[in-house]
């Protein structure tokens, strides 16, 4: 259920990862992935043109849980999103504008990397991308 509550985060956080080119590495080759500067690059304005209804540059707490609304009612078990996403909005609203800015929602993406990165390698590879809820490395 916690890592399910993660996933408006995680929207802020992985939305549509793109596809990653697998093949077998040559022993000692650097694996192939996504680096948090790709995953950032790639999803963040996917994810802030998502969250930004109103178009303004910045996503209001309303935005947020609007957005957050639409994932618990798909979400049956996530029975506490109001509370979990006002404790989430002010964790990442860190001026405490009331507003998530651009390098305030890069941070939730670097947040959710990290969370992602099961082998800590800084390296976002295709299973890690598409690892099952339950796999995924819980960090908070």
């Amino acid at each position: 259920m916690f890592v399910r509550t993660l996933i408006a985060a995680g929207a802020l956080l992985a939305m549509a990862a793109p596809a990653l080119a697998q093949t077998e590495a040559p022993a000692g080759a650097k694996p192939q992935g996504m680096t948090l500067q790709q995953f950032q690059a790639s999803n963040g304005d996917k994810m802030f043109a998502r969250l930004d209804t109103n178009k303004d540059g910045k996503i209001s707490r309303e935005e947020f849980e609007a957005f957050r609304q639409k994932n618990a009612k798909v979400d049956a078990a996530a029975t506490k999103a109001g509370k979990r996403g006002e404790r989430m909005f002010a964790r990442f609203d860190t001026d405490k504008d009331g507003f998530l800015s651009r390098t305030e929602a890069d941070a939730v993406l670097a947040w959710r990397y990290k969370r992602m990165d099961a082998n800590n390698d800084g390296i976002l590879t295709l299973e890690e991308l598409q690892a099952k809820s339950g796999k995924a490395k819980v960090g908070i």
